[in-house]
């Protein structure tokens, strides 16, 4: 199967913002405020004092490397006398994965389609849901701020299920998960199982993270993109969301939240130690290396142009490779698998 000149997919994981905040005395919500400060840095960059690749030294005097290096940046840290804060955000879950929202080739459209259906009918859907719901109960979405005194995550879906895990710091992706976990965990999946494969419903839940803090801890919400420096305005700004109460709280990206869902790839290799963000070349940013890089012939381009033996291999062995697995998670993410018009 050849690529065709319009193919597209729409995301069927769509996260809101992720708002953090804090609750009073009676039971109010409360925002965690920007701080800004004005930093005098030690200048300690390479360019500071070598120029190019060569180490060649800038002729400079001995004082201007003891110079301070100004900066104006946004910070948070939790105000004194609160011991627990909250993050929570929003999720929508479509069956999107099941056909193109957009395909410009009907044979490739039908092969597409065939692809999904058999995947949902040898369950492989479940093996996606149970990735998925265990970077949420993990609390992989809260990025550095998991890192707490204590983490309890709860998860209440449309039909007014809870499902909730406690010392969620505890559990690892490839380790032990209590009994009781185990059971959120078996839950939870089962909801997303259906919810990816059942295009005639709506699905969607709340997530709250419930954190244990020490008065005065930081807390790393996301970063706003800054293309050029202002006059008066921080070189860092942190990323902030109105509450009911017109206040600003600071806040993830909905793409940042997202991100985070979708480290559930770690069948870039067999001897795979990490799960990577679902990406067409398996991007490591860690490493920064591509795990998928086209050489290995891994990559979502190549695995997907081999469509009609997958789906025979999975007719005829009745289980499902692990590149279809992958593969069927790029298409959950979504976006443009266009061939080049040229």
């Amino acid at each position: 199967m050849e690529l065709c000149n319009q193919l597209n997919y729409i995301r069927s994981l769509s996260a809101g913002k992720a708002y953090f905040y804090h609750l009073d005395v009676n039971g109010e919500m409360c925002p965690l405020r920007v701080d800004r400060t004005h930093l005098r840095a030690p200048k300690g960059g390479y360019a500071e004092a070598y120029k190019g690749n060569s180490f060649k030294r800038k002729n400079l005097e001995p004082q201007y490397l003891a110079y301070a290096n100004l900066q104006f940046i946004e910070e948070c840290y939790v105000p004194p006398g609160i011991s627990e804060i909250y993050c929570a955000f929003s999720l929508r879950i479509h069956a999107n994965s099941l056909s193109p929202d957009v395909c410009s080739d009907g044979s490739v459209r039908n092969q597409l389609t065939l692809l999904a259906d058999t995947y949902k009918r040898l369950n492989g859907y479940q093996e996606l849901a149970q990735r998925f719901a265990k970077n949420i109960l993990l609390g992989t979405w809260l990025w550095r701020n998991k890192e707490c005194r204590g983490l309890s995550i709860e998860v209440q879906t449309h039909d007014d299920e809870s499902i909730a895990v406690k010392s969620a710091q505890k559990l690892s992706w490839y380790g032990h998960w209590d009994a009781d976990s185990t059971e959120s965990l078996e839950r939870l999946t089962a909801y997303l199982t259906r919810a990816l494969a059942e295009p005639t419903e709506y699905f969607y839940m709340d997530v709250k993270a419930q954190l244990k803090v020490g008065w005065g801890d930081e807390i790393y919400p996301s970063q706003e993109f800054l293309d050029k420096k202002e006059e008066g305005r921080p070189t860092k700004q942190l990323a902030t969301v109105e509450m009911s109460n017109s206040q600003e709280t600071v806040a993830f990206h909905a793409q940042k939240v997202g991100a985070a869902l979708q480290m559930i790839d770690d069948w870039w290799h067999e001897d795979a130690d990490k799960p990577l963000r679902v990406n067409e070349y398996g991007a490591d940013r860690e490493y920064v290396i591509a795990r998928r890089h086209t050489k290995f012939g891994n990559d979502f381009y190549q695995l997907i142009r081999d469509t009609e033996q997958w789906i025979e291999e999975m007719n005829q062995s009745q289980t499902i490779p692990n590149q279809v697995h992958y593969m069927m998670s790029v298409l959950i993410k979504g976006g443009l698998f266009n061939r080049s018009k040229g």
